[in-house]
């Protein structure tokens, strides 16, 4: 089936052309894009601009705005264009696809270019583009005309593999088929030294006229600046370690309070905590201990111990990530506190992930209300896709609740798991994953469709066990998570041991989030 076949049988009218859902694409030809998303996109370093010239090295850097938009590709195949994400969705024959089409004229019948998809704002608008705006637009027909396309990489061109030529070869194969303007364009390149890419930040982000920016180095370093993030959250709970038979603070859980009254779980903060502070913070925290119905584990695997939300957090972090439009949310928890009983559970509700949380304060000047703790300080910088929920102001009652054992056809079943030894000064190391299909994501929320655990122990190491538990919203997700796990942690002198039939596995409760 070719790509207008394809899009015209699952497609939709959108504008003047179509758009498919995702998963449309096939596997395929979706595989690429996924690939580039891991391997480059995911692979950015982010910096604030006040490590710039700290970190980045020295020599030419082809330094570019980040617009605010979505990861999409120019993809053609046997001669034909279309628009399409690493979720697998298409669109064709709105102005932008059209535009796209002129563009890759030159590439032959065999292409693939990288871009941002990003939606002009109006003349009644104010400021610059914003990744919700494209999630809105696809929603609306009347949008498309708005679209645009910034192309800023070539990872294919003319059949051939682009991504291990210099940057300076891609760049010129899209100044060559793309204009500086229009619905598709070029992204705008400069050739800078570290102390430039100082002054572009100050003439394009500090002016608001873009998000960030991204600098490549010759030796193929990519660097993304971006103004970093604060936050104050309210501390709901607390993990420890002992250290030289000492227990110590590990890390702290925050939240966010909503309009209703409940308290939304951010994720945790360990990072920038000295060790004086440790331990001042450990005495309060044990202070405020209370009880929970909820359970909640840290990234060890154990059980963290709740705390009264009356100490308020700074909190500093590099990015805030909503979920990829079209894809699954990334949920996390809402908990109602009640000073008699403690903390309980209630739904699990839409929030971005902070990226590089690092605790700055404790802010004894903040109170544990909306206008200091609330949840809007996330929205101003991301909204996402729990903006337009209707608050329920006094609802305590908790709205979820732990059914039964499922009938045996809901029960988790194991897909696949792997076991690698390695011998080191007397002491054998382990790596291994277990993946399994929780069989419920239909019937219950809170269930990911697809859950793998990875563990890594070694035993002269300062925390010898190490866990890390994902989630897939696919076959497909769940296969990216384990090869560029084996990629990154299976390497020479690791031996595979033997495991048997995969079964049933005792039944869980829902990812805390």
């Amino acid at each position: 089936m070719t790509l207008a076949e394809t899009i015209a049988a699952h497609g939709r009218p959108y504008g003047s052309g179509r758009f498919a859902p995702p998963g449309t694409l096939p596997d395929a030809l979706t595989e690429p894009l996924r690939d580039y998303k891991l391997k480059v996109a995911k692979r950015y370093r982010t910096l604030p601009p006040a490590l710039v010239d700290m970190v980045m090295p020295e020599g030419r850097l082809f330094v570019s705005p980040k617009i605010d938009g979505e990861l999409w590709f120019a993809l053609k195949v046997s001669g034909e264009t279309v628009l399409c994400a690493p979720n697998g969705r298409m669109l064709s024959g709105i102005p932008v696809a059209v535009a796209l089409e002129r563009c890759l004229d030159a590439a032959g019948d065999d292409a693939l270019v990288a871009g941002e998809l990003f939606v002009a704002p109006a003349r009644q608008d104010s400021g610059r583009p914003r990744v919700f705006h494209v999630a809105r637009a696809l929603r609306d027909p009347s949008q498309a005309i708005r679209i645009g396309f910034k192309a800023f990489d070539v990872a294919r061109w003319r059949g051939q593999d682009m991504l291990r030529a210099p940057y300076e070869e891609r760049l010129a194969l899209l100044a060559a088929a793309f204009p500086e303007s229009g619905p598709a364009s070029r992204i705008t390149t400069v050739l800078e030294d570290k102390r430039g890419v100082t002054t572009r930040y100050r003439e394009w982000v500090e002016s608001k006229r873009y998000e960030g920016l991204v600098a490549r180095h010759d030796t193929g370093g990519v660097y993304k600046v971006k103004p970093e993030i604060g936050l104050d959250a309210v501390v709901i709970a607390w993990s420890d370690r002992l250290v030289l038979d000492r227990v110590e603070l590990r890390e702290l859980h925050v939240a966010l309070l909503r309009e209703d009254g409940s308290f939304h779980v951010l994720g945790t903060v360990g990072g920038g905590i000295d060790a004086e502070t440790r331990l001042r913070l450990q005495e309060r925290v044990a202070a405020l201990a209370c009880p929970s119905s909820y359970r909640m584990a840290n990234r060890e695997g154990t059980l963290c111990r709740f705390v009264r939300p009356e100490l308020v957090i700074e909190i500093k972090c590099n990015d805030l990530m909503a979920s990829d439009p079209g894809e699954p949310p990334t949920l996390r928890m809402t908990l109602a506190y009640d000073p008699a009983s403690g903390w309980s559970a209630r739904e699990a509700l839409p929030l971005p992930v902070m990226i590089g949380p690092v605790f700055v304060r404790e802010r004894d000047d903040k109170r544990v209300d909306l206008a200091d703790v609330g949840l809007e300080q996330i929205r101003q910088i991301t909204p996402f896709e729990d903006e337009e929920r209707e608050p329920q102001p006094g609802v305590r009652e908790a709205r979820v609740s732990y059914a039964p054992a499922p009938e045996p056809s809901r029960r988790s079943t194991v897909i696949t798991r792997k076991v690698w030894t390695k011998e080191s000064k007397g002491q054998t190391n382990v790596r291994k994953y277990v993946a399994w299909a929780t069989n419920k994501a239909d019937v219950d929320p809170r269930f990911p469709p697809y859950v793998v655990a990875f563990t890594d122990f070694s035993a002269g190491r300062k925390e010898p066990l190490q866990r890390d538990l994902r989630v897939a919203s696919s076959p497909d997700r769940l296969d990216e998570q384990i090869r560029r796990w084996e990629a990154d942690n299976i390497k020479k002198g690791w031996v595979e041991v033997a495991q048997p039939a995969p079964e049933t596995v005792p039944e869980e409760s829902p990812s805390p989030g």
